[in-house]
């Protein structure tokens, strides 16, 4: 990854705040964040949690996949989603920037660049720990990689990441010199 067209800014992070990116689809996990953000709702009722990226019509359902995340979502929950659709790649990065950590529960990946772009601009991540690169993401190093269906874990992991500035800064800064060693061209 292109490191120098990653620059990480903390300067206007919005508390209380979560980004998903991606393709809006079952496979990413997507409706397992449903029950995940209901959970952190309960517990810090003014988290937000913004959406990005194209809705997909669910393979089993056959209906929108947003549409299936809104239903699953708390009435406290649903008040506090952001979804902003499909953005420009520059407007993505600085989303990511903005909020206090990424969440990207997916079930199935390949070499995720998301992942390494969020990791460049020293955001905390908690990802899947479904098999697949590890080694990007190095638990409790790197960030989290959890079981999309650990809704509690999952939960448990977001709270204590946006209660901890610290916790933010090192995770953060840990990521970034992990793919300043292993994933950089430079």
């Amino acid at each position: 990854i292109p490191l120098d067209r990653f620059i990480p800014n903390h300067q206007n992070i919005k508390p209380n705040t979560m980004l998903y990116f991606g393709s809006i689809i079952r496979k990413k996990g997507v409706l397992e964040l449903a029950g995940i953000f209901n959970l952190v709702i309960e517990k810090k009722p003014e988290t937000q949690l913004i959406l990005a990226g194209r809705d997909v019509i669910d393979i089993f359902e056959k209906e929108s996949t947003l549409n299936l995340f809104r239903k699953k979502l708390s009435k406290n929950a649903l008040s506090h989603l952001d979804y902003r659709g499909v953005l420009d790649y520059n407007e993505i990065q600085e989303l990511i920037k903005q909020v206090n950590l990424v969440v990207l529960p997916s079930f199935a990946e390949a070499f995720p660049m998301t992942w390494l772009e969020t990791m460049a601009l020293e955001k905390p991540l908690i990802s899947s720990n479904i098999g697949w690169a590890k080694e990007i993401m190095i638990d409790s190093k790197t960030g989290y990689a959890i079981d999309p269906k650990a809704h509690q874990e999952y939960a448990d992991r977001l709270l204590k990441i946006m209660d901890n500035p610290e916790l933010v800064k090192n995770l953060g800064k840990k990521a970034r010199t992990h793919l300043m060693y292993y994933f950089s061209y430079k």
